[in-house]
């Protein structure tokens, strides 16, 4: 068990990848927290997994940030792994985009992110060890129409990624991220104004993506729980691409 005895804080884990990796760290041996919006969702999974703690919070406050890392760290006495999973997307053009969805866009993908890795970086350090893992995604390598405020958060994470790791490779922290594809989840259908249906999605991957489908979230958690075990123990600054080939195009 690559995580027996470690503390992984998990944000978004109520539903998709982030579920799904909840799962994959608590198989691991690890002790695992989550945060999700829906309670009731987020309730759910943490008692399926038979998780002691989870958060409800809004973590595009920086104050709950702080509260509740603090409390994981003071319920369990570390924190050994951070995954900023939580997200949301924004599919609009450019034009059309308002204020309010930009604000907001900003404030869940990235505000989020600095917050709490911010907030688990002071423990980390501290300890001289730690791993955060960020879902960026090929969004941010690459320009795609009619997502433009969804690509522009996901490169700021690739920069916050690495130049996180520069700040805190000395200390013993590592900090990468990974850039998933097309995922089968539900966030992925209901990115598109009208939805498509499950063949039609496949018709797209199948003509967009080399590898011809779309990844399954367990290939998306097997590159975190990778970059977050210590078999990458020599990886930071670093950004995984798991897309099926798509941007090496």
């Amino acid at each position: 068990m690559r995580f027996k005895g470690q503390v992984v804080l998990v944000t978004g884990g109520s539903s998709g990848i982030g579920a799904a990796m909840a799962a994959a760290f608590a198989a691991e041996g690890a002790e695992v927290v989550i945060t999700g919006r829906n309670a009731e969702r987020t309730q759910r999974v943490a008692g399926k997994l038979g998780l002691s703690e989870f958060g409800l919070g809004d973590i595009c406050d920086p104050t709950y940030c702080a509260a509740f890392v603090d409390g994981v760290v003071e319920r369990f006495g570390k924190l050994d792994v951070l995954v900023n999973n939580a997200g949301m997307i924004l599919r609009e053009d450019t034009v059309e985009t308002t204020d309010d969805q930009w604000r907001r866009i900003m404030a869940v993908n990235v505000d989020a992110v600095f917050f709490m890795s911010r907030e688990s970086l002071r423990h980390m350090r501290r300890r001289r060890s730690g791993s955060i893992v960020n879902l960026s995604s090929t969004c941010g390598l690459v320009g795609c129409k009619g997502l433009t405020a969804y690509c522009t958060t996901k490169g700021a994470l690739i920069q916050m990624t690495q130049s996180m790791a520069l700040d805190c490779a000395a200390d013993g922290v590592r900090v990468n991220a990974v850039c998933p594809g097309a995922v089968d989840t539900p966030m992925l259908f209901s990115a598109h104004k009208q939805t498509p249906s499950r063949g039609e999605m496949e018709a797209i991957q199948a003509q967009t993506v080399p590898m011809g489908r779309m990844a399954t979230p367990r290939e998306v958690v097997n590159a975190v729980l990778f970059l977050a075990c210590a078999e990458a123990g020599y990886i930071t600054g670093a950004h995984l691409s798991v897309d099926g080939g798509y941007t090496a195009q």
